[in-house]
């Protein structure tokens, strides 16, 4: 019996920045992740900011956080910031962790989050804040202890401050009580984290 040629599999095509762009638009959430995994490219920043905020699937959502952080740019940080005040609590809870995990260009915008009227970017701000590797994250912390007008921004900078705090805060927390006498809650963060 003679030997059979068999035809070579095809290697698969890679697909190249037009390819997965265009896939963004695929109605499997499974494709889109895929695409906005893969999107690497400086150019697919800003497409990548435009969706962001428009794509309804939370893992698709989250793969477009993913590659915009690897990036670490002012422009990145600045357009994932405006998202803190959206009413989609799954997109602010997933733009604070992506802007919480770059370092080198957040650290240039977190004086306009601790300055925004709206308390609950404030609020935000300290869960970015919680887990941004950077050396004056304790520092801004305090400061929110210290000065914020609002007693949830107060008890969320002090969660957030929790694992760097030691006896030198003690001051600091009971102040942030007195200023805030009948907030049950905030009595509640500090006798915590005094314990």
């Amino acid at each position: 019996m003679g030997l059979v040629r068999r035809n070579a599999e095809p290697e698969p095509q890679t697909m190249g920045p037009g390819d997965l762009l265009a896939q963004l638009d695929d109605p499997d959430p499974d494709r889109r992740r895929e695409a906005a995994l893969g999107l690497e490219a400086e150019s697919a920043v800003e497409v990548l900011l435009d969706r962001v905020a428009t794509e309804d699937e939370p893992r698709v959502r989250d793969a477009m956080l993913t590659t915009l952080a690897a990036h670490d740019t002012d422009a990145v940080a600045a357009g994932l910031a405006v998202h803190l005040a959206s009413d989609d609590a799954g997109l602010r809870t997933g733009v604070a962790e992506a802007l919480a995990s770059m370092p080198e260009s957040v650290p240039a915008i977190i004086p306009r989050l601790l300055e925004d009227p709206d308390h609950d970017v404030r609020v935000m701000a300290a869960m970015v804040l919680a887990d941004l590797q950077h050396p004056e994250a304790t520092t801004w912390l305090t400061v929110m202890i210290k000065d914020d007008p609002h007693p949830n921004v107060v008890a969320s900078a002090i969660d957030a401050l929790l694992p760097s705090l030691g006896p030198e805060h003690t001051e600091l927390l009971e102040r942030a009580v007195r200023r805030f006498p009948d907030d049950p809650f905030l009595r509640f963060t500090v006798e915590a984290a005094l314990r």
